[in-house]
């Protein structure tokens, strides 16, 4: 979100990306390593306390890692990806098959740790270049560890991971308005903006929790074990990514709404706000579709044409473009409510005959 404080503009979007993209594979790193360790154990104790202070240290460098602190960022960040590998090959010790796939996964993904560190030694093009390999080897090994055998995987763990990482960038957005208010006085337009914003927040929630995150776990379920490591890669560690870049995208439309009240949001804010919608909810879609279940025909219809009117409806208050997003959210919610009860009752129907 900082790298986006000074404005949305293309080399600020790229450089939010690549950051963001580097962060979070680091992060799903140490989701895959924990699900199949012992969290009790010293070594993994210890593993990941350490990683979570060089990771504080990485984070410092965010706001300027296109800046002076380059190499800051990509020493941290391999460090604390070197610490993510190191446990997932500790942990798979026990199990020959196991210890084959983290490795080959592991082999696979110093062609990408070099070239963030090669980055982080250059600047302008060259850096967005090495970053940019750096995610496609990152592919690569993911597709390389998928197809070297199942790994050892526990699916409520990775689904609860997941919806927590959610949670925290939900709450992010609500510090971000909190903020934006804090020791400013309360007009009429300040207010409405921040009561629009804030049940926006928690009609997002709403929309992962209340009825999607149930069909997605169900459809996983039913899928069974059978190629479960690469269903997981992209249901997990694939399609959440457009969710959470969705959030971001939005808290920072809200930031901007926030900072000024009375103006009419500018375009590449609207673009934010609609497209950060989109990509939270018609993704979580996706992943219903990718695990197995049946594609949420409304909920990607109307995230598209929410997404639409908010971009192309101008010339109206700031709380009118997040009440749009606010209609959207709350149409889906009601139409899937009202189909997981219709289903709900048709199976106890079915049960009782």
């Amino acid at each position: 979100m900082a790298l986006l404080h000074t404005g949305i503009t293309w080399s600020a979007v790229g450089e939010a990306v690549l950051i963001f993209w580097l962060v979070w594979w680091g992060w799903g790193q140490f989701t895959w390593a924990l699900n199949a360790a012992d969290t009790r154990h010293k070594v993994v104790e210890l593993g990941t306390l350490g990683a979570g202070l060089i990771a504080f240290a990485m984070a410092v460098a965010i706001p300027d890692a296109f800046g002076e602190r380059a190499l800051w960022f990509a020493i941290t960040y391999v460090m604390v990806r070197l610490i993510g590998l190191g446990l997932s090959i500790w942990a798979s010790t026990t199990t020959a098959n196991q210890s084959r796939v983290v490795i080959s996964f592991s082999l696979a993904s110093i062609v990408g740790l070099v070239l963030v560190i090669a980055g982080g030694l250059v600047d302008g093009a060259a850096q967005y270049w090495l970053w940019g390999g750096a995610m496609f080897f990152d592919l690569i090994a993911s597709v390389i560890g998928g197809n070297a055998g199942d790994w050892r995987i526990q699916v409520d763990h990775f689904a609860e991971r997941h919806g927590l990482f959610v949670i925290i960038v939900l709450g992010e957005s609500l510090i971000f308005a909190a903020s934006g208010v804090t020791g400013r006085e309360w007009g009429t337009s300040l207010s409405l903006v921040a009561i629009t914003a804030l049940i926006l927040t928690f009609t997002l929630w709403w929309s992962y929790f209340a009825h999607a995150k149930d069909r997605l776990e169900a459809a996983i379920e039913a899928k069974g074990t059978k190629n479960v490591t690469n269903l997981m890669r992209d249901v997990f560690s694939m399609l959440h990514i457009p969710m959470i870049m969705g959030l971001v995208a939005i808290a920072v439309a809200i930031e901007e709404a926030i900072a000024h009240p009375d103006a009419v949001i500018h375009t590449e804010v609207r673009v934010a706000l609609g497209v950060g919608i989109l990509m939270f909810v018609a993704s979580m879609g996706l992943a219903i579709k990718r695990a197995g279940g049946a594609l949420p025909i409304p909920r990607v219809v109307i995230s598209v044409i929410t997404a639409v009117a908010i971009v192309f409806v101008d010339g109206v208050d700031a709380y009118i473009t997040i009440l749009i997003g606010l209609i959207g959210l709350i149409a889906i919610g009601v139409i899937e409510h009202v189909t997981d009860s219709s289903a709900a009752s048709e199976s106890l129907v079915e049960t009782a005959e």
